[in-house]
């Protein structure tokens, strides 16, 4: 009860920042369905402050000693937050499914879908991002605070993706396919026969490649919500 409490707090605390986003929002997430190719990045921006807006917030107004002099235990106040940004996340993205699959109702454009970035399975992608995400960045939050967390997050990510680009090009290497880089030519004649070969193994395998993506990603923020109670509670405010 006292969680849900402080989570009723984080929405109240939102209240002038979401009157503001969500109209806006609606006009960019209506403009961008009309361009599935670039709606997604609409998409997980949305979601993504609806879920973390209420910490910019807290970190403007200051309001995290207070909170802390009030009679819940940290614990309660991490649980809080990792719900707080659960619920955002999730209605962020309903909200622009909802939107996307309006756009192309009205638009007759037949862009709906399970496989297109407007379905059902895009938006569950999007969660799966966003939960690794929160995942990462909420216990560097409860343990630099927002500033020093953000930069640390972006830091992660970047090398996150050197290593993942790394090992790409070492696996499409070892498969004798051209590097994108030091040879782009013989790698974009290549490219159309490796999202062939790309497309013929995920399609089969969608469904349960999707289910273990969001899977993991929950599982990810259960075991970052113990790492952020311990380093919060051992937090010297």
């Amino acid at each position: 009860m006292v969680t849900l409490s402080l989570v009723w707090k984080d929405v109240a605390a939102a209240q002038r920042l979401l009157w503001l986003v969500i109209p806006l929002a609606t006009v960019q997430l209506a403009v961008m369905a009309l361009v599935p190719e670039i709606y997604p990045l609409a998409a997980i921006t949305f979601a993504a402050l609806v879920a973390f807006g209420s910490i910019a917030i807290e970190e403007a107004q200051r309001t995290e000693l207070l909170w802390n002099s009030l009679p819940v235990s940290r614990g309660e106040f991490v649980a809080a937050r990792y719900l707080t940004t659960l619920v955002g996340m999730l209605a962020g993205l309903v909200f622009a499914w909802t939107l996307a699959q309006a756009v192309t109702w009205f638009t007759s454009s037949g862009a709906d879908g399970s496989n297109s970035l407007l379905g059902l399975s895009a938006h569950a992608v999007f969660f799966g991002f966003l939960a690794f995400s929160a995942a990462v960045y909420l216990p560097l939050y409860f343990r630099f605070g927002a500033g020093r967390a953000l930069l640390f997050f972006l830091a992660i990510s970047v090398l996150a993706v050197a290593v993942v680009s790394a090992l790409i090009s070492a696996i499409l290497a070892a498969k004798g396919y051209p590097s994108p880089v030091s040879d782009p030519e013989a790698w974009g004649a290549a490219a159309p026969a490796l999202m062939r070969e790309v497309a013929g193994w995920v399609e089969p395998r969608s469904g349960l490649l999707l289910g273990g993506f969001v899977g993991s990603a929950v599982l990810a923020m259960g075991i970052s919500l113990l790492i952020s109670r311990k380093l919060y509670e051992a937090r010297d405010l």
